[in-house]
């Protein structure tokens, strides 16, 4: 008996058909179907992928709103103590409807320490640039501040005074003051900063922005699209708009 069960082992189990276990026809369609499923949404998954790839090549980088940002904090921390030029005794600050020059103690450059800097903006409507540059203030040589205010922005690098350039299709700024009922395409008094000052400016997305920014005053106030497209190059006010009687803003 012993020598039989040796010479017949065991045989393996079968199913009820007779054959042993494996994946039936159904199965395997059922999960040629799921890869071709998976596959198809890879693939859109892909060629969206790719089309928005190629449609923000070639697009160059907007950095209007930082710049925008940048005014609003240096116009917040403007600093309106009297610098002596000659004989005459007033603040710094020149605004005119592609520029504007003030004295600020928020410094990009860092390189201060808490001291002030006179900063400038000079937007070129050739080039769609805005040039930025500023220089550290000292009161007591206020020659180099009005060469300064007075010369051309420059991006050489051999020069002491280096201006940075960021391209606007389009750059505006207006003025008030206390008591202004409209917006001046500049600013004439050199005895008062302006309470209010209106930056309209058009960014790579080719639509039109404009915040009213406080001298002195860390909120700015959106302005509407129509009082922004009203903020054109040589108009006097903002249809609608303007400053209130107290310094109040646009509504």
């Amino acid at each position: 008996m012993a020598e039989r069960r040796l010479k017949n082992p065991p045989r393996p189990p079968c199913n009820k058909r007779g054959s042993t276990s494996g994946f039936t026809l159904i199965e395997l369609i059922i999960a040629t179907a799921i890869c071709a499923l998976v596959m198809g949404i890879l693939s859109v998954c892909f060629s969206f992928a790719l089309r928005v790839w190629q449609s923000t090549q070639g697009q160059k980088p907007d950095f209007s709103f930082q710049v925008a940002e940048l005014i609003k904090r240096q116009l917040a921390e403007c600093d309106p103590t009297p610098i002596r030029f000659a004989e005459t005794l007033h603040p710094v600050f020149i605004g005119q409807p592609d520029s504007i020059a003030f004295i600020t103690t928020h410094s990009v450059k860092a390189i201060s320490q808490g001291v002030p800097v006179v900063v400038r903006y000079t937007y070129d409507s050739n080039s769609k640039v805005l040039n930025y540059s500023e220089l550290l203030l000292d009161p007591y040589h206020t020659k180099s501040i009005e060469k300064f205010l007075e010369g051309k922005a420059s991006q050489k690098k051999e020069t002491q005074i280096r201006s940075y350039g960021v391209e606007f299709p389009e750059f505006v700024l207006a003025y008030a003051g206390k008591e202004s009922k409209e917006f001046l395409p500049t600013w004439e008094s050199a005895d008062t900063l302006p309470v209010e000052v209106l930056l309209r400016w058009k960014g790579q997305d080719s639509r039109v922005h404009a915040q009213l920014l406080m001298t002195n005053t860390p909120f700015p106030i959106e302005v509407s699209k129509a009082q922004a497209a009203g903020a054109v190059p040589g108009s006097g006010a903002v249809p609608g708009g303007g400053a209130m009687p107290g310094g109040g803003g646009v509504p």
